[in-house]
């Protein structure tokens, strides 16, 4: 019996032993989802560069019906500089971002569907504004039935400036301050809203 209950204690793992094996446990652990988390974020990156590259295919489309790009009073307001307003804060984004979903979108009842697919109401083929860009229902941040922007893949609001333009329009001395091009600007702030060389822009 004492030879038998020997055996059983050396077969038994000590604390020390059982620290040692969690302890490397946690490790690989933090390593596979630190690994994960950069993976995730290039993703991000890369889905975001897509969908502007997308968006200024339709501004450019816009453009060549209007002969202007989307511009409205929301979009000439908001500045993409980090002295500029709401830079900082990316849901003061959210006027100048529906209303440039509202213009590509030809979802004038923001239902997150072009009023052209409709077949009843005052949305019909005839008389419905054109859509310029199919936005995917992932790309739309809809609250109680309406779309209230278009939304990164971390969840937020997209900007879209248009205020540097509004100076040159106006006849007024280019201003370099209002904005980084003389078109647009268009931006994700890469979930980084105080951090402008973290974003990812069209400039």
């Amino acid at each position: 019996m004492m030879r038998i209950s020997r055996s059983h204690r050396n077969s038994a793992f000590t604390l020390v032993e059982l620290l040692v094996v969690i302890g490397i446990m946690g490790m690989l652990m933090s390593m596979v989802l630190g690994v994960q988390r950069y993976a995730q974020s290039k993703s991000n990156r890369s889905r975001v560069e897509g969908q502007i590259a997308a968006f200024a295919a339709a501004a450019e489309a816009y453009k060549a019906d209007n002969a202007v790009y989307p511009r409205s009073a929301e979009t000439d307001d908001l500045s993409s500089l980090t002295s500029g307003m709401g830079a900082a804060d990316a849901s003061a984004y959210k006027p100048a971002n529906l209303a440039f979903y509202t213009m590509l979108s030809g979802d004038a009842n923001l239902d997150g569907r072009p009023d052209a697919n409709e077949s009843t109401g005052a949305g019909t083929a005839a008389s419905a504004p054109v859509s310029y860009y199919n936005f995917a229902p992932s790309l739309l941040q809809i609250d109680s039935g309406k779309v209230v922007f278009i939304r990164d893949p971390w969840g937020k609001p997209y900007g879209y400036s248009t205020k540097r333009q509004k100076v040159l329009q106006s006849g007024l001395q280019d201003d370099p301050s209002a904005g980084h091009n003389i078109t647009y600007d268009f931006w994700s702030t890469a979930n980084s809203d105080a951090n402008e060389r973290a974003w990812i822009a069209n400039w």
